[in-house]
Parts: structure tokens; sequence; C-alpha cells
């Protein structure tokens, strides 16, 4: 092989190497300076940041990474007592190639999940908006012990629970209502903590309170 060849795919790994260090750099660099501001948020609004949270949130979460939750801001929206944390985990997958060879990808999956706790323990309850498969499998098989016995709520969601006997005690009237609406996102309810969560990052801190307003809602109709 021409010498000239292996002299220059030798300096394009280099600089490859070189800008990956950087921008490796650059992004640890972002993500420290993100992480500061969040506790300089919580300091100034009487909140608690805690790197690396000893919880069961995960158990609730894709992937269940037992690892996944990162940070959690904690303090008050509107006299109730609240946590915001992210979360990760990763998937691989992996692609035949030529040759008999393959090549490895992952991925990591990033949410914000909100939580607030109530007064009370509740039985556990899941409410999730209805899939393709779901509403075909309700198609099939009817509604499960848990339907509401509201077409409107039940053929757009489902409610999965431990006592499903006390389901129907615990959704009045406007929750359901709410939810049929769309106002109010997927939840679940485990013990005294009330949990949502969506895709993505906390970017804003400013923003927090705002972000807890459906779940302090489906709180407020929990209880009334």
């Amino acid at each position: 092989m021409d010498s000239s060849v292996v002299l220059g795919g030798a300096v394009c790994l280099g600089a490859f190497l070189a800008l990956a260090i950087v921008v490796a750099v650059l992004s640890a660099r972002r993500e420290r300076r993100r992480r500061e501001m969040l506790q300089y948020w919580a300091v100034r609004n009487q909140w608690q940041y805690q790197p690396r949270p000893q919880v069961e949130w995960w158990r609730r979460m894709p992937g269940r990474n037992r690892r996944g939750v990162t940070l959690a801001l904690s303090g008050l929206v509107g006299g109730r007592p609240v946590s915001i944390a992210e979360y990760h985990y990763t998937t691989t997958s992996t692609t035949p190639g030529a040759n008999g060879a393959t090549s490895t990808t992952s991925s990591t999956h990033h949410y914000v999940l909100y939580v607030v706790r109530l007064p009370r323990s509740w039985p556990a309850v899941a409410v999730h908006r209805r899939g393709a498969m779901s509403r075909f499998g309700r198609t099939l098989f009817g509604d499960r012990a848990t339907a509401l016995g509201h077409e409107p709520f039940d053929s757009a969601y489902r409610i999965s629970a431990d006592r499903p006997e006390l389901v129907r005690g615990m959704f009045g009237r406007d929750l359901v209502a709410e939810h049929v609406a769309g106002r109010l996102p997927e939840w679940t309810l485990h013990g005294d903590e009330l949990m949502t969560y969506e895709a993505g990052r906390i970017a804003d801190p400013a923003a927090i309170p705002a972000r807890f307003a459906a779940l302090v809602r489906i709180a407020d109709l929990l209880e009334s």
C-alpha cells in the first residue's frame, strides 16, 4: 500500500478523534452549566436540588432503568409538595452487515417526570391513552373491569388498577370530562405519589412551576 495513503488515513483518523474529543468536552461543559443553572434556580426559589435521588420512580418509567433518575428538584406548587426529575434509559440495536459482520447502535432516551405528593395513600392506578392495539383488543374482548361505563372515556383511555372495584369511586364527573376533552396527560398513582412524564430534559427552570398545572389539577379532582 502506498505510504501516502496510509499517512492520509492516519491524519484523517487523528482529526476525527480530535474533533470527537472537542465535542465531548464542550458537551460536558454545557451540561455542567445547565445543572449549575438548575441549582441556582432551586436556591433562589427555596427548592431542593438533589443529584441521584434514591427514589422508586424508575419503576413507572419506560425502560425501567433503576439508575435512570439522575437529578430531582423538590418544592411547593399551589401549596402541594412536588418534584421534577430527569430520567433516561438506553436501547441497543444490532444490524447484520456484509460478510457476517454486525454493527451495534445505542440510543439514549431522555424524559422529564413530574410528581405531586398527596396527603394520603391511594390504591395503585394508571391511566393511559389507547393505542391501535388497545382499541383492537377492546373490540375483540370488550372492556376490562376497570372501565367506567362512559363510552367517550373508555374508548379513548384504559385504566389499570390493583383494586378495580374502587376505580369508579375515584373518577368523578369532572375528572372524566377533562380527560375526554384532552386537557389531562396520562398518569400513574402509587401510594401518595401522583406522577406523569414527557420526553425531553429540563430546559428553562423558570417554567417549572407552570409545568405542574395539569398534574395538580388531577390531584384536585381526585380529592374533590
